[in-house]
């Protein structure tokens, strides 16, 4: 979808600039009247202009663990009977973040002028849009509790099978650095010592020798060069990477690598069955829930999926089918979806294809780890013992022609 920067006049009479996505300028007007805005302009902003400005701005974003705290304490004071207001004035006192309390300040004084509590979390930006339907439902089902309680519930889950994830990929990466820091030492700083002594020799260097001691002289001559040409390599890449089309890209190649690509769709899989289990279970339409799901998920390509299925549904095509024709999920999710929709448990069938997931990622996770630890052992191995045969060859050489 579109980016468009936004100028606008609250009802205070305050000017504020703001950046939105959506379908069209015309539904992104209608949303920002029905929030009491007054819009003075809508310009769309090109695909690249949004994503370099992304890079190089100041990121105004709440962490999740600092989020998933503030929910625990905003529910247990709703579920002890104080109210909405009062609530959020007791946790603004303990919030350290600036943006964080900024923003809280701002719905509670919206929530004082009469606005909705849903609408006034929706209307700051830096909140999850899955968190403002969550509250959209408590409201008008007046359980309001139990649904930040399940939004809880929800966020722990999708923290646990994240931290899982980054604790499993840790160690590989640890040794892909350490390779690569020992590799550039080797070279930079070790190799040049012997150039003096192997060019006075008066037989050719062996080959691998040759090989080594050229890469070490291009480092050393021609480093910074390449440190520049990586590093604007890196933007280019980062700022393609933020368009419509780079994020797809990207998305679909990971997708196909190997071990890696498997476990990423699955964690895609369980955080998009999980987030519309937990919509659906607090009484919002499928469809409501999908449409947020596409500006939630995080994946582009399941957002575009996720498009064509709200289309479908809307035409009479019943979930599941819609669901199996984008190729995304695995036959088993497909068959639980379609049991719990037509016995009418939906949202307890998409909770347990996301647990069913889960243990998949869990099991690929020790899959991984217990190839990779190997394979990357063995390439350090080659790697150092690659630049000790360079410089022992040579020697090794000169023995042999010695002992003749």
């Amino acid at each position: 979808m579109p980016d468009y920067r936004c100028r606008l006049a609250s009802a205070s009479g305050e000017i504020i600039e703001r950046d939105y996505t959506a379908d069209d300028q015309d539904s992104l007007r209608r949303d920002l009247e029905k929030q009491d805005y007054l819009v003075l302009s809508i310009q769309r902003r090109s695909s690249m202009a949004s994503a370099a400005s992304g890079i190089f701005r100041r990121k105004k974003a709440i962490k999740v663990k600092e989020f998933l705290i503030f929910n625990q304490e905003f529910g247990a004071l709703l579920k002890a009977g104080l109210p909405i207001i009062e609530s959020i004035s007791l946790l603004l006192e303990r919030r350290k973040n600036p943006v964080f309390k900024a923003a809280l300040e701002d719905v509670r004084d919206r929530v004082k002028g009469g606005e909705a509590l849903s609408d006034a979390f929706a209307a700051q930006g830096v909140f999850p849009p899955l968190f403002s339907s969550t509250l959209a439902s408590g409201e008008r089902s007046g359980e309001l509790p139990t649904v930040i309680g399940r939004y809880v519930e929800y966020t722990q889950k999708v923290l646990e099978v994240r931290k899982k994830v980054v604790a499993a990929l840790t160690y590989p990466v640890i040794l892909v650095c350490f390779s690569v820091l020992l590799a550039g030492l080797l070279l930079i700083f070790v190799l040049p010592r012997f150039e003096d002594f192997f060019s006075g020799f008066n037989s050719e260097l062996p080959l691998l020798t040759r090989i080594v001691m050229t890469i070490s002289e291009t480092l050393r001559s021609e480093g910074l060069f390449i440190l520049g040409g990586v590093a604007v390599l890196l933007v280019l890449f980062s700022v393609w990477r933020r368009t419509p089309a780079g994020a797809r890209a990207i998305e679909r190649l990971v997708y196909r690598l190997p071990v890696i690509g498997s476990i990423v769709k699955k964690f895609v899989q369980t955080r998009f069955c999980r987030t519309l289990g937990t919509l659906v279970a607090g009484g919002i339409p499928v469809v409501t829930s999908l449409e947020v799901l596409t500006r939630s998920i995080g994946a582009a390509v399941f957002a575009d999926a996720t498009h064509r299925v709200v289309g479908q549904i809307r035409e009479g095509a019943p979930l599941w089918s819609s669901l199996e024709k984008t190729g995304l999920f695995p036959d088993m999710a497909i068959e639980m979806i379609k049991v719990g929709e037509s016995s009418g448990s939906l949202p307890d069938m998409l909770t347990s294809v996301s647990d069913f997931v889960d243990q998949e990622i869990d099991h690929e996770l020790q899959t991984m780890v217990s190839l990779f630890e190997p394979v990357l052992l063995v390439g350090m191995a080659v790697i150092v013992g690659s630049m000790l045969l360079a410089i022992y060859l040579p020697l090794l050489q000169i023995y042999s022609q010695a002992t003749m």
